[in-house]
C-alpha cells in the first residue's frame, strides 16, 4: 500500500479484526471475570452444573475455553462462583429493603424483604433458575456444603434484619421457594400460594 492511499477492503477487515482482538485482550481481569460469571449464570441456569460445558460458557463470554479454566480452575469452581454471586444479589436486595423499612408504614420487615426478593426475580429470572440449580446440584458434596453454608447464612441474615423467630423465618423461606418456582415456571398472575 502506498503512503496516504486508502486501505483495501481486505486490509480494512484485517485492521478491524486486529482492533477487536486488541480490545478484547485489554479488558481488566475484573471486567473479564464479570463477563464470564454473567455468561456462566445464563448457561448454568438453563442446563445445570452437570449439563453445562465450559466451551459453551466461553463462547457466550466471547473468550477461549482455556481462559475460563485459567480464571476459575474448574467447572465446579465456576458454578460455585456463580452461586456466590446469586446469593450476594439476594443478600444485597434484603439489605437494601431493610434500609427502606420504616416503622408505622404497615409493611412488616418480612413482607418488605419478600417484596424485594420478588422484584429481584422479576428483573432477572436467572436468579430463580440458579437458586433451583444450586439445590439440584447438591448431590455433589462440595456444592452441597457451599450452598448449605450460603443458605444458612441467608436465613441468619433474615432473622437478624427482621427479628423474626424460627417459625417465621422458615415460613418466609418456604414462601420464597414458592415464589422462586413460580418465577422459574413463569406461572401467570399473582399466586395466593406465593403471598408473603
Amino acid at each position: 500500500q502506498r503512503s496516504g492511499a486508502a486501505p483495501t477492503r481486505q486490509q480494512s477487515a484485517l485492521m478491524t479484526a486486529n482492533a477487536a482482538a486488541s480490545a478484547r485482550a485489554r479488558k481488566p481481569a475484573s471486567v473479564r471475570r464479570a463477563e464470564i460469571l454473567m455468561a456462566a449464570a445464563i448457561e448454568f441456569a438453563e442446563t445445570g452444573l452437570a449439563g453445562t460445558r465450559l466451551e459453551v460458557i466461553a463462547a457466550r463470554a466471547g473468550i477461549s475455553h482455556p481462559r475460563v479454566v485459567q480464571m476459575f480452575g474448574s467447572k465446579q469452581a465456576l458454578f460455585l462462583a456463580v452461586v456466590d454471586e446469586i446469593f450476594d444479589q439476594i443478600a444485597a436486595a434484603f439489605s437494601a429493603a431493610a434500609g427502606r423499612l420504616r416503622t408505622g408504614d404497615g409493611v412488616t420487615p418480612l413482607i418488605g424483604l419478600g417484596d424485594a426478593y420478588r422484584r429481584l426475580l422479576q428483573r432477572d429470572r436467572t436468579v430463580a433458575l440458579m437458586m433451583l440449580q444450586s439445590y439440584a446440584a447438591a448431590g455433589d458434596e462440595v456444592v452441597r456444603a457451599a450452598v448449605a453454608a450460603r443458605h444458612l447464612a441467608l436465613q441468619r441474615a433474615v432473622s437478624d434484619i427482621t427479628g423474626a423467630d424460627e417459625l417465621e423465618v422458615r415460613t418466609f423461606f418456604a414462601t420464597g421457594l414458592m415464589v422462586t418456582i413460580s418465577t422459574a415456571l413463569a406461572l401467570p398472575g399473582k399466586r395466593t400460594d406465593a403471598a408473603w
